[in-house]
């Protein structure tokens, strides 16, 4: 059984389904309609860090910048294969 993976963000308490057709969490949230902050797209900046409560992400594509410790960059990270993740944002 497969599970398709659940993002809940907290602050407005939305949970969207993880979708395969989105690289990133950012591009799943502005689809969704979730305005969350970011800057550079890239990880370099850190301006779309949050807070991971729970859940494990990968990065595809890397990152340059480094997020403070319990935070996740939104703008190229993505769920690990069938983990649900809670985001303080």
């Amino acid at each position: 059984f497969f599970h398709m993976s659940e993002i809940k963000f907290t602050k407005s308490n939305e949970v969207i389904e993880w979708d395969d057709n989105y690289e990133r969490i950012l591009e799943l949230a502005e689809a969704s309609d979730l305005a969350l902050p970011f800057s550079c797209r890239m990880g370099n900046c850190t301006s779309c860090q949050h807070p991971l409560v729970s859940g494990e992400i990968e990065y595809p594509f890397g990152h340059t910048g480094e997020p403070d410790a319990g935070h996740i960059l939104l703008c190229c990270s993505k769920p690990k294969e069938g983990s649900d993740l809670v985001i303080d944002g």
